[in-house]
């Protein structure tokens, strides 16, 4: 059978739901990180693993009080512009929200919109300020956040915006949400913060949907741009805000010239940072790392930041009458053969931190101790007995689908092993994004599957995102579960978001091996500190240049 959309956005690192202050804690954290050698946000020293910020350098030559340029290397490939794609360094440059968080956990505020209020169980009301303007000069009304709400629902990335029944322009500055059922914790910040406003005038007028000639109302636009090569944001000197209505890091305005240098093999950005060729990356591979740490030969110069990443990898298991995993024995003989502290000790030159359960270190919810409490022994005979008790006690073959690139293919080679061990054997389907996508919502074809649900919060929004089937959708792993849906709705409401009621449904994930815990990436961000003296990161996680503090810069 083939699952219907789900309403809540649960693409490949896509932003999910975010959670209120309220249910979930928060901090003040900035965002900014310049030198932690563990895992970094917020923190704010200068310089780290040899790095040596020169303050007799000159960045600024025009004296404007911005650093000139700085050269960022991704092997992130842009294949369209359009507003409506997953956060990307260049997206909180060019396009804005209605509001946003500072940084994980932070607080929410508005950007687009000056004030909102909540009228009734399902009904918000948004008031925009009321002098924006995209960097063509388009009047920002509320005409443009209804077309944007629209049109998000079948184009670019974000698509799932169902939550939300009805989009209404009140008057020119005010717009009214309702949401089909009551929202849930974290509902209402998640939509301000997940789709960017364009004028509907200079969208259409594109002709492809800002595919190559993005317009927006950021910092920063886009001047030039080759797909998969490079592209050029300069400063948008018409930038609607003032000082007063500058709250985020993304509306810095602090260098002249960002470029985005892709370059698609990790081994290449090594090179690309001892040549001087790029000043900063996200994806050195964690086998160079040590080049650029104190000791390395390139380290005089450079800061190596270790954060981990926000999005974990996790094993879904699909429990539909299509799949054989809908055998509980099975699922248990699996979930105790696949050991995720040894696959996190192992791929990426061992630069992981192994999870336990469908969340990351980073949310706010997340308790390590408790939810490693609820996983079985790892072990091979026990995986064994329960294989004995299960349809297939002579093993079978099971299919794994995961997104080729990355360290998937080398999680999924071990998971092979391990199975291997017990008797089942792994049909690996490592396949293109879109046609993982495609299959994903297909309950035919896979058992399991390596995803990256996540949330810049809460657990819970993760939880609700996968789980949720209020709308009459299937979940994630197709489990028409009665006790999951009941267990779910106990914890992701802000009236009954705890501690207590999150671990009663993470048990119950375990207990029923629905999910099997992976892990998250160690990213090695390296930049240049006789440029850089601070690297900032947007609360998507995102990093975004135009915060950076530079050195050498006029006051």
């Amino acid at each position: 059978m083939k699952k219907a959309t789900k309403r809540f956005l649960t693409l490949l690192l896509a932003v999910a739901m975010v959670c209120s202050l309220a249910a979930c804690g928060g901090s003040s954290d900035s965002g900014t990180s310049s030198g932690d050698s563990g895992t970094s946000s917020g923190d704010s020293s200068s310089t780290d693993d040899g790095g040596s910020a020169t303050s007799d350098v000159n960045n600024d030559a025009d004296g404007n009080g911005r650093a000139d340029k700085v050269v960022y290397g991704s092997t992130q490939a842009y294949s369209s512009l359009t507003p409506f794609l997953n956060p990307k360094t260049y997206t909180a440059a060019v396009f804005e929200t209605l509001g946003r968080y500072h940084d994980y956990g932070s607080d929410f505020e508005g950007l687009l919109m000056e004030s909102w209020e909540q009228t009734d169980e399902l009904t918000y009301v948004v008031t925009l300020y009321d002098n924006i303007y995209d960097s063509e000069g388009n009047h920002i009304t509320a005409s443009d956040v209804v077309f944007s709400f629209e049109t998000v629902r079948t184009e670019g990335e974000i698509s799932q915006t169902d939550v939300i029944e009805t989009v209404t322009a009140l008057d020119d500055y005010t717009v009214q949400f309702t949401w089909g059922d009551t929202p849930v914790t974290g509902a209402f910040e998640q939509m301000m913060s997940l789709v960017n406003i364009v004028s509907q005038e200079a969208y259409e007028a594109t002709g492809d949907g800002m595919a190559s000639d993005p317009v927006g109302t950021g910092p920063y636009v886009v001047t030039s741009w080759t797909s998969g090569v490079t592209m050029t944001l300069e400063v948008n000197e018409n930038y609607w805000a003032n000082d007063d209505q500058i709250k985020f890091d993304t509306q810095l305005q602090n260098v002249d010239v960002i470029e985005i240098q892709t370059i698609s093999e990790t081994s290449q950005i090594s090179m690309a940072l001892q040549t001087g060729e790029i000043d900063m990356t996200e994806d050195l591979a964690a086998t160079d790392a040590s080049n650029f740490q104190e000791g390395g030969a390139y380290s005089a110069n450079y800061t190596v930041l270790e954060q981990a990443d926000y999005a974990p990898k996790s094993i879904l298991v699909n429990v539909s009458e299509d799949a054989k995993t809908s055998d509980y024995y099975l699922r248990q003989a699996i979930m105790c053969a696949i050991d995720n502290e040894y696959i996190a000790a192992v791929v990426n030159g061992g630069s992981n931190q192994a999870v336990y359960g469908l969340g990351a270190p980073s949310n706010s919810d997340y308790d390590e101790e408790a939810w490693k409490s609820y996983l079985p022994e790892r072990s091979v005979e026990q995986a064994k007995e329960y294989l004995a008790q299960s349809a297939y006690p002579d093993g079978t073959t099971i299919t794994l689908l995961l997104i080729d690139g990355g360290i998937n293919n080398d999680i999924a080679e071990i998971i092979q092993n391990q199975l291997n061990q017990i008797g089942i054997e792994v049909d690996v389907q490592a396949q293109t994004f879109g046609n993982w996508l495609t299959n994903k919502n297909d309950s035919s074809a896979w058992d399991l599957i390596i995803s990256e649900l996540s949330s810049t919060n809460c657990c819970a929004a993760i939880f609700q995102n996968a789980f949720d089937t209020r709308d009459g959708s299937a979940n994630e792993i197709f489990a028409d579960d009665a006790t999951l849906q009941e267990l779910l709705e106990a914890c992701i409401f802000v009236d009954n978001h705890t501690q207590e009621s999150v671990n009663a449904f993470q048990q119950y994930l375990t207990e029923q091996a629905y999910v099997i815990p992976g892990l998250v990436q160690i990213n090695y961000n390296v930049y240049d500190s006789t440029l850089i003296s601070e690297i900032v990161y947007s609360g998507e996680g995102a990093v975004i240049p135009q915060a950076f503090t530079y050195i050498g810069v006029a006051e």
